[in-house]
């Protein structure tokens, strides 16, 4: 771990978080990362027998999917209960406890690293991407998933948009200090800096859509399956959320498909080439 890194807030939260959600993650908003998986392989190109590092792999599902495809699969979590939930669902596979800032791996050994929406939960994305480009081979690929901006990405939108309008939103939350990563220039520009071949680097904005039952179980996924919505929907007075709920229900009426709604979900999908 980098020295300036020991004792700091953001990956503090961060991690405490994962380890609470952990056992709850896979049957709540897995559902929705798990829509993005396919288009994140695809894009790596897996070929059979190549080595594949999954980097924040939570309870494994991105390894368990490559490995299915024939790749030679390596999962390390930062949390050590997620770690454990991928060893419970993926008994075969290999995974280890470890800090995508700071990989316990000798340079060159990947052909391909893959990091499924854990780029915005770490201090300093631009050491993850760093150590993902000194891991892999030359000509090796890397890619990863994070969540579309806003206007893009409707589920947050209309969750955050919720919270603003009828709750509570004194509730601090510590800032990533590397900054945000859910625009498509700053993705590329983190591939570029870390030394990845610049006529190789491709970002695009991906949609799909989940389906969802309701607000409350809407809430309950975010509560259930998350970090910084969990923290900020836990910490609202039991009126407000109500409140809450009530917002995210008149938001969520456009989407309605007969018992249930369809919902909207965006997230850049990043690629590039050592």
């Amino acid at each position: 771990m980098h020295s300036d890194e020991i004792g700091q807030p953001y990956r503090q939260f961060e991690h405490s978080g994962w380890e609470r959600a952990a056992s709850s993650y896979a049957g709540t908003f897995e559902a929705v990362s798990t829509l993005f998986v396919p288009p994140l392989l695809n894009a790596v190109h897996l070929f059979p027998g190549c080595k594949l590092l999954d980097a924040a792999c939570g309870p494994g599902l991105i390894a368990s999917l490559a490995a299915s495809r024939g790749s030679e699969v390596m999962g390390v979590d930062f949390s050590a209960n997620m770690i454990a939930e991928a060893k419970k669902r993926n008994p075969s596979l290999s995974f280890k406890e470890a800090d995508a800032e700071a990989l316990p791996f000798r340079d060159g050994v990947f052909d391909i690293v893959v990091i499924g929406f854990g780029l915005h939960h770490f201090p300093f994305p631009a050491r993850a991407i760093s150590e993902a480009h000194r891991v892999l081979r030359v000509g090796g690929r890397v890619g990863f998933t994070t969540w579309a901006p806003p206007e893009e990405h409707v589920m947050h939108r209309i969750v955050v948009g919720a919270i603003r309008e009828v709750g509570d939103t004194a509730a601090a939350l510590p800032i990533a200090p590397g900054g945000a990563v859910n625009d498509l220039s700053v993705c590329a520009g983190l591939l570029k800096a870390a030394g990845f071949d610049a006529a190789t680097v491709s970002t695009e904005i991906i949609k799909t859509h989940v389906r969802i039952d309701s607000a409350r179980h809407l809430m309950d996924m975010l509560i259930a399956g998350t970090v910084r919505l969990s923290t900020t929907l836990r910490a609202q007075p039991k009126e407000k959320t109500a409140a809450i709920r009530a917002a995210i229900d008149r938001e969520m009426s456009p989407y309605r498909h007969g018992d249930h709604f369809r919902f909207p979900v965006a997230a850049i999908l990043a690629v590039a080439v050592k």
